[in-house]
């Protein structure tokens, strides 16, 4: 899932956040458990991009005083499908076990749009080795079913000890059950890999902070002249400055890399200089599970005539969510803007961004004769 900042917290004083709470449902001898509704309502008419007038703002106190952060979640998904709340013993809890799982198998995981957790594993990983596919379905982690369960909790129960194995139940689209033992290794992997000499085929997994650098790396070490094929299949997203970043190399001095929409107005943001490989012949190649700050990277390359995409239509996520850390150290996701096409007004949401349509073999006169 797209964020402004990967798994950073945005703090915003008390201040500023109370003065926009709702005073007829908090009265002023409130208990302490209910400061995290009067934040997360302040935020919510502030920032988000969804909620206006007519959400629900007894039905999000309700949920807090159960004291179920799942119910606060589903509460804030009734305006925003992409909005959760994390509560503090759960982000605690959450620490705590990745200290104590410190190694994987080398793969990520996604909900298509079917809620359905797919998987990608890394070239080389113990994921691979074991026999996992490009977008196999998850049903089981060491005979638990992943259904209805957050995918940071299914990460979380892949990962274990160094040297252990996990048992995963997957199956192809249509196929066979299948059950997969993968042993736990520690360490990392790039989000960039050179997957073919010749011609260069260059594949990012996902966009990290680390990302512009290892693709600029890779890219230094093409040959003089030659062009690249950048592979998006199965990147999710991630970290949208990364991708900005990342456009912005094979972008020109003052073209949009970028544009964003919030509640209140709508900005570009645009190549502040020649990006270094903006004029290598380059061609882009998507699916449909590509999606987020991946399409923004397509959408600004397509829209710039710097490449043309090939493929299927892409998974459609054009927003972008905030993270909110609230006093009592619980956070708030929520989105706060929506990613539109450079140069136009119109976004991706929920419908993905098709291919590069075949160029035309005809001559250009032929053409304006019809």
């Amino acid at each position: 899932m797209l964020t402004r900042r990967s798994f950073l917290s945005l703090m915003l004083p008390a201040a500023a956040l109370l003065s926009a709470a709702w005073p007829e449902a908090c009265p002023g001898n409130m208990p302490a458990s209910f400061l995290p509704v009067r934040e997360m309502t302040g935020i919510i008419r502030q920032k988000s991009f969804f909620a206006d007038d007519a959400w629900d703002a007894a039905l999000l106190q309700e949920a807090s005083l159960q004291g179920s952060a799942a119910g606060v979640t589903d509460c804030l998904r009734r305006f925003d499908r992409y909005a959760s709340y994390t509560s503090t013993p759960d982000l605690a809890r959450m620490k705590s076990l990745m200290a104590d799982h410190p190694a994987g198998v080398g793969m990520d995981i996604f909900e298509d749009r079917q809620k359905r957790v797919r998987c990608v594993p890394y070239p080389g990983s113990a994921a691979e080795s074991a026999g996992i596919l490009y977008g196999d379905i998850l049903k089981g982690v060491d005979g638990q079913a992943v259904r209805d369960k957050a995918l940071g909790d299914i990460a979380l129960a892949i990962r274990g000890e160094s040297g252990t194995v996990v048992v995963l139940a997957v199956h192809g689209e249509g196929g066979p059950m299948r059950t997969v033992v993968a042993e736990r290794t520690p360490g990392s992997f790039p989000t960039v890999i050179r997957t073919r000499i010749s011609p260069p085929v260059l594949r990012i997994y996902r966009f990290a902070r680390q990302t512009p650098q290892e693709l600029a790396s890779c890219l230094e070490d093409l040959p003089d002249g030659e062009g690249c094929i950048i592979d998006l299949r199965g990147n999710t997203g991630g970290n949208m400055e990364a991708g900005v970043e990342c456009a912005r190399l094979f972008l020109r001095k003052g073209e949009t890399a970028l544009r964003l929409k919030s509640r209140s107005s709508t900005r570009d943001v645009t190549a502040t200089r020649n990006g270094k490989w903006a004029g290598l012949p380059l061609s882009l190649v998507q699916d449909r599970f590509t999606a987020s700050a991946a399409e923004l990277f397509i959408a600004a390359l397509t829209s710039a005539g710097r490449a043309r995409s090939h493929g299927s239509q892409s998974a459609g996520k054009s927003c972008v969510q905030n993270l909110f850390t609230l006093s009592d150290g619980s956070v708030l996701k929520l989105t706060t803007e929506k990613m539109l096409y450079p140069g136009r007004d119109d976004d991706w949401e929920g419908v993905g961004i098709p291919p590069s349509p075949p160029e035309d073999p005809r001559p250009q006169g032929a053409i304006h004769a019809q």
